[in-house]
């Protein structure tokens, strides 16, 4: 990853991130929110090119969301740990 370590990038996930990538010529934004109430956390990524909405999660704990994302095989089907080489910081 390049524009922040790795761990820099998840810790951020946890403090209302808004942040920009680039991976494999694709530039992506994940954005985390509370919702009005303040209850609920959201976690989401968008594929920026393409406009679509890549992942969501929406719970109660913050650790939920980013641990469902570290999870998730978004990244041509591996996790941010196994595509993190290819990743490029942009902003945030």
């Amino acid at each position: 990853m390049t524009g922040r370590t790795i761990s820099e990038f998840i810790t951020e996930l946890y403090n209302n991130p808004e942040m920009e990538f680039i991976y494999h010529s694709n530039r992506y934004m994940i954005s985390g929110y509370i919702s009005p109430s303040g209850g609920i956390y959201t976690l989401e990524l968008w594929n920026i090119t393409t406009n679509s909405l890549v992942f969501k999660c929406s719970d109660k704990l913050r650790e939920n969301c980013v641990e469902q994302f570290e999870n998730s095989m978004l990244f041509d089907n591996r996790t941010i740990y196994e595509a993190e080489d290819e990743i490029n910081v942009q902003y945030g």
